[in-house]
């Protein structure tokens, strides 16, 4: 058993959420300021929500993780189909910022501001992010 793992045991209890597992595991695998580096986190946030003591969003972090590493399809009514996870948290990150580069980055802008998965558009709204 991980040291991560007995950590998260501490913090969650007799059930530790799959995200969690699934940040435990790709952290075991490479390391944690590796994991953090592709969630686009640091590696305190990775650190305190491993230990269930993050004071921020956790349910934030857990959709960066589901869609970094646990990869369910999503489906994009911008792009016409289902699309891997990482393709759209990447359009998701990229609609934080309005740029006129090509039409097919306004046209995502737009589409991704409008969607549910998108929760930028909310954690402006509460200050608990």
């Amino acid at each position: 058993m991980s040291n991560r793992l007995i950590l998260a045991q501490d913090g969650w209890g007799e059930t530790i959420p799959d995200w969690i597992e699934a940040l435990i595991r790709e952290c075991d695998q490479t390391s944690q300021n590796i994991v953090a580096k592709q969630l686009d986190l640091s590696a305190a946030v990775v650190s305190q929500s491993i230990r269930n003591r993050y004071a921020g969003n956790l349910s934030n972090i857990e959709s960066v993780v589901r869609d970094t590493f646990i990869n369910a399809p999503v489906n994009c009514d911008a792009l016409g189909g289902e699309i891997e996870s990482p393709i759209c948290l990447t359009w998701r990150r990229r609609s934080e910022k309005l740029t006129s580069s090509s039409p097919m980055r306004v046209r995502m802008f737009h589409a991704c501001r409008k969607c549910p998965l998108n929760s930028s558009q909310t954690e402006g709204d509460d200050n608990d992010a």
